[in-house]
């Protein structure tokens, strides 16, 4: 199953609503099952997030063979946390995909 995650720390004027960071990662479901997970009102600094615990502990559970995030920043501000979430993913075989950058672990980056 994919899991498609958003975040959004604070409603502005000019950020990315969680409906449509949603509906963005939808496009990148096809015919697979997905499970969406929100976050709304957390900040991307730290993983401290309930959803995305939940998420986790999906993923730990084998439930989840790809994520889906509208940007690198929704998953994590730190490099440091993204860098650990990547290989935690690698070891459960979890892909990684954001939704509107060049970036996806199933496909080698150029």
């Amino acid at each position: 199953m994919i899991a498609i995650y958003a975040r959004q720390s604070i409603e502005k004027k000019d950020s990315v609503s969680i409906e449509a960071q949603i509906e963005k990662c939808k496009s990148y479901c096809g015919d697979t099952d997905y499970k969406i997970y929100k976050d709304a009102g957390y900040s991307g600094k730290n993983i401290n997030r309930p959803q995305f615990t939940q998420l986790l502990e999906d993923i730990k559970a084998g439930l989840i063979n790809k994520v889906i995030a509208y940007r690198l920043d929704r998953i994590s501000r730190s490099i440091a946390d993204f860098s650990q979430l990547l290989l935690m993913f690698e070891k459960y075989n979890v892909k990684f995909v954001s939704a509107t950058e060049n970036f996806d672990t199933d496909t080698p980056m150029r």
